[in-house]
């Protein structure tokens, strides 16, 4: 699409730009439980979460900052994660001492690849590429060590340093989920795992733009490999989507979970495999966009990452996965009903959110903590999809 971007849209967008400063921070030096980072960052509010900067959050707070001409601000970030590795041997789920026993799901090279994109500097993303070699080797990888990863047939779990249920589950990013039926460790993720395989596409793009054929095949091999063991343990061909896996009792899960749709995000499935996971989306979509679990086998307690809250970041995982297998209508709808639900709740609120009730049409349940107003990742990918789907506008303003 490239029509003219409707004025329903430029408010929030106004909104955007403005609360980039005030979600912006610096902390060159450790104090307290805070980790002190070499770079500003951008956290995800200025209220509850000010001053952290968190593991996946980055990646999807990168795409907003990108399509607003914020490169350095980025890339910083990206820095920033790298320093956290070097120093720890992880990338914590944030820059606060006590979160040092746990990553997130990773997108290190995703944030690299969207960076050269725009600067084309070969040089520092070959930097970044030795960090995510290092991060996917010595973290996900690692299968000899009693919080491993690397647990099933060369596939990984989530796994932190305390080796339980529930804090694995916070690794994954899903605090809380009824998709992991309280047994975390017991699941091979096919999110985690569609991760993985694009670490390792993308690091086999970055050894072919070093010239390294060796190191490619190497990687693309690996991703190979991978692909065909998700695919014999996560498809499911009767329903036609992609499910976790429990190598505990080996068997595939039902529940259904926009994780499912990583593999599209990732590159990983065939085009009939998305094919037959567009048409899944009616067990996500409503009013205001995608819920992020199916509606049956929720717990009786209620958990923030169930249905009827949808996420900003999920969107963009399943509209960047339809188009990237030329679904561009399907995409398209998704994107103009979440668009559509930010804009009337922040008429009523006049504030972004850290979720939403798709169904309701209105802010996210509370699950752990209160629903957070701000909101780094929403902002970021509210700009991001008219920067997809309204590029004459970017490019004219820019």
């Amino acid at each position: 699409m490239d029509a003219s971007l409707p004025k329903k849209y430029l408010p929030l967008l106004r909104y955007v730009e403005s609360y980039w400063k005030k979600i912006t921070f610096g902390a060159p030096q450790d104090r307290g439980i805070v980790i002190g980072l070499p770079h500003p960052f951008v956290s995800p509010n200025n209220g509850f979460y000010k001053g952290d900067q968190f593991c996946w959050d980055t990646y999807f707070i990168t795409l907003g900052l990108m399509a607003s001409g914020r490169i350095k601000l980025a890339k910083g970030m990206a820095e920033n994660l790298a320093h956290l590795f070097r120093r720890f041997g992880l990338i914590p789920l944030r820059n606060r001492i006590y979160n040092l026993g746990t990553s997130q799901i990773p997108f290190f090279t995703s944030i690299a690849l969207e960076i050269f994109g725009e600067t084309g500097d070969k040089k520092w993303l070959a930097k970044m590429g030795r960090v995510a070699e290092d991060e996917l080797k010595n973290y996900w990888l690692v299968g000899d060590n009693a919080e491993r990863h690397l647990i099933y047939r060369g596939l990984s779990r989530y796994a932190d340093h305390f080796i339980t249920h529930a804090t694995a589950e916070h690794e994954s990013g899903w605090d809380m989920t009824s998709r992991f039926d309280e047994k975390c460790l017991n699941y091979l993720p096919v999110d985690l795992n569609s991760c993985l395989y694009k670490y390792e596409t993308d690091l086999a793009r970055i050894a072919r733009l070093s010239g390294n054929w060796k190191k490619e095949w190497f990687y693309l091999s690996a991703a190979a490999k991978r692909a065909k063991t998700m695919r014999a343990l996560m498809w499911d061909k009767r329903v036609g989507f992609f499910f976790d896996y429990n190598h505990r009792e080996k068997r595939r899960s039902n529940f259904y979970s926009l994780a499912g749709f990583y593999p599209l995000w990732a590159g990983l499935a065939t085009q009939s495999e998305a094919e037959a996971a567009r048409k899944n989306l009616k067990h996500f979509e409503y009013a205001g966009g995608l819920a992020n679990t199916g509606r049956g086998r929720l717990s009786k307690e209620f958990k923030q990452w169930d249905y009827p809250n949808g996420w900003a970041n999920q969107h963009w995982i399943v509209i960047k996965g339809l188009l990237n297998y030329g679904f561009r209508d399907d995409a398209l709808r998704i994107a103009e009903k979440w668009l559509d639900l930010n804009i009337r709740v922040f008429k009523k609120t006049g504030k972004m959110w850290e979720k939403y009730d798709v169904v309701k049409m209105a802010v996210g349940k509370s699950g752990r903590y209160k629903t957070q107003s701000g909101f780094g990742w929403t902002n970021s990918v509210y700009i991001r999809l008219i920067c997809e789907f309204y590029p004459r506008y970017f490019s004219a303003r820019n």
